[in-house]
């Protein structure tokens, strides 16, 4: 780079001029021109009361000088007085004359020397209040000087801490944009694949609305076909074999009934009169056969004819039984023994 005061080449880094002596760093630059403003300011002043005490120096010297030449007159004025004191014999008013000239002189001589003296302590005041400000002014300028260096140390101090800082901060840029381009490409494949899952899912419920609106259909068709049926409870009938039994020293009743069609065993419900029957009270032996526990005498099962209400189920290929007999304590259905009694109890 070249310096921007003597467009001197330098080397790159340096804080200075190797020619010139100039500042690269314009904050340097300007607190070097304040120090200098300041420094001029004070020796301006300190060479002006300078100035001002030689000034004055000169004057007392001149004062002295004329002081001196006077006294020298004075002395010398002594023959004078002798010629006077021989004029006086030649003539005495002539004499007074002089000699009142010569008080008067002498009074203003005196005069003029107590006012010399007075200006010369003036002036040697003066000088060591000069002095005094002199050095007041070079300590002054010691201790701007000082301040000024340490200010620029601190200035310094603070560049290498912003240069520093930067290169931080530059550095955490980069990482941070690495960081967010990587956190960018993972939430695209994330996103990707969520879409992904979403449009599978998409289709599964729409598989499962179509299985569901079959389904729907299927029940409705199905509830649609229910049926019917009423078994008479007065005597026992192919259709319809009742059994009194003993459950826990209690007398009780087993209904056995033949559907039409084997049942969906969810769709069957039972009642008795117009009450309906809890469904652990009822069940399927074997394909058509439906059984009912009564938890009463069988004489009031008797009073009121059994409903049962059931959707045929269209998946089963077992040809239904025809009837029911019940023969030395066995329920058959055909010819097919689908129950025995206990003994005690038939």
């Amino acid at each position: 780079m070249n310096c921007p005061h003597c467009n001197s080449p330098s080397a790159d880094g340096k804080n200075y001029c190797a020619d010139c002596g100039a500042p690269f760093d314009p904050q340097t630059k300007y607190l070097e021109t304040f120090v200098k403003a300041q420094i001029e300011e004070v020796i301006h002043r300190k060479f002006k009361d300078q100035n001002a005490v030689r000034n004055e120096t000169s004057q007392a010297v001149f004062d002295h000088v004329e002081h001196r030449v006077k006294q020298f007159l004075f002395f010398a004025g002594i023959p004078a007085a002798l010629l006077l004191f021989l004029l006086t014999v030649a003539g005495i008013e002539k004499y007074r004359d002089f000699t009142g000239m010569v008080e008067t002189a002498q009074s203003q001589v005196k005069q003029r020397i107590e006012q010399v003296k007075g200006e010369i302590e003036q002036a040697q005041t003066k000088a060591t209040n000069a002095k005094a400000n002199a050095d007041e002014a070079l300590k002054t300028t010691d201790t701007v000087t000082a301040e000024v260096n340490k200010e620029l140390g601190a200035a310094k101090e603070i560049t290498r801490n912003v240069q520093a800082l930067s290169v931080r901060v530059s550095e955490l840029e980069k990482k941070s944009s690495s960081q967010m381009r990587a956190s960018t490409e993972r939430i695209e494949a994330q996103v990707k694949d969520l879409h992904q899952q979403m449009d599978a899912t998409s289709k599964g419920m729409l598989e499962q609305e179509k299985k569901l609106a079959s389904t729907d259909e299927l029940v409705k068709a199905l509830f649609s076909k229910g049926i019917t049926e009423y078994f008479q409870t007065s005597a026992n009938s192919p259709a319809a074999v009742i059994v009194s039994l003993q459950v826990a020293g209690k007398n009780s009743a087993f209904v056995f009934m033949l559907l039409k069609s084997a049942p969906i065993f969810q769709t069957v419900e039972l009642k008795w009169r117009v009450a309906s029957q809890p469904r652990n009270s009822f069940g399927l032996i074997k394909n058509n056969i439906l059984f009912f526990n009564w938890g009463e005498p069988i004489e009031n099962l008797r009073q009121n004819p059994i409903e049962v209400y059931y959707v045929p189920d269209p998946t089963s290929k077992t040809p239904a039984f025809k009837a029911l007999s019940i023969r030395e304590g066995t329920i058959f259905a055909d010819d097919e023994a689908v129950f025995s009694v206990p003994p005690s109890t038939h």
